[in-house]
């Protein structure tokens, strides 16, 4: 069943019912953020130690950026 499904469905149901699924949406929302969060600082370790960013830092943070959005699109 889809998110949006079961948006359609929430009016139907009883109170109780309707919070134990918009608790779970948020459970699921927020375990795929923690994640993606987690990436971000599992790619800081990786990338070395700490020293000040530089122009071709930024252009490449955009560059990936910038393709890793046109993947999800």
């Amino acid at each position: 069943m889809s998110k949006a499904e079961i948006l359609d469905l929430l009016p139907t149901l009883r109170p109780d019912e309707r919070q134990e699924i918009l608790d779970r949406l948020c459970d699921l929302q927020e375990a795929d953020l923690t994640a993606v969060h987690q990436e971000w600082v599992n790619e800081a370790l990786d990338s070395g130690p700490a020293r000040p960013a530089e122009a071709a830092d930024w252009e490449g943070a955009l560059t990936t950026g910038l393709a890793r959005a046109s993947k999800r699109s």
